[in-house]
């Protein structure tokens, strides 16, 4: 589960895109999340690498996120194929990921006012080339993450997540035309 959470983590927060104007000073957090939640892309493909510092080891991994009406779907397509759908309505989404779907929705929807509740947002850069810092503020979420580090253009283009344990998380996203996925499993 904490692999899985790790990724949703740090892979949601870059779906959402945004076109935004250079404002030559550092963006507010309404400013982001109204250019966010305008411009969410229906799927997005990622690359993904994990550290994993118990085996000093990193693993790479590829795939796409599809938005569909019963919730994200998080397509892994290699090294293997394996597919999770985040939705309150999945029984066998673990526990734990149920109860931070929240937080997930608010970040997927660029909805990150919401976020203050769990997370301390810091940003920094211009609209054009920004930079966000999300610290837990939540206890059971900052048993496990350290922090979240985001950044973008004109959308959300990396992700990191940072572990407890040392491990670290890291998404390249791309926008996706959906109908590029025609004859993926899960499309």
């Amino acid at each position: 589960m904490r692999g899985a959470l790790a990724g949703i983590l740090l892979v949601l927060p870059m779906l959402a895109t945004a076109a935004v104007a250079s404002t030559g000073t550092v963006p507010s957090l309404p400013q982001l999340s109204r250019q966010l939640e305008q411009h969410q892309p229906a799927c997005v493909s990622f690359e993904q690498n994990r550290w994993m510092a118990d085996l000093q080891t990193e693993l790479p991994s590829a795939g796409y996120f599809r938005r569909e009406p019963s919730g994200l779907v998080w397509q892994t397509l290699s090294p293997i194929e394996d597919r999770v759908v985040l939705s309150a309505d999945n029984p066998e989404l673990p526990p734990g990921l149920k109860a931070l779907l929240p937080v997930l929705t608010g970040l997927f929807d660029g909805n990150w006012a919401s976020l203050e509740g769990h997370f301390s947002v810091r940003l920094g850069g211009n609209l054009d080339d920004w930079q966000a810092q999300l610290a837990p503020l939540d206890r059971a979420i900052a048993e496990r993450l350290q922090g979240i580090e985001l950044d973008g253009a004109e959308q959300v283009e990396h992700l990191q997540v940072s572990f407890t344990d040392g491990d670290r998380l890291r998404l390249e996203l791309s926008p996706l035309p959906c109908d590029a996925l025609t004859g993926a499993p899960g499309a």
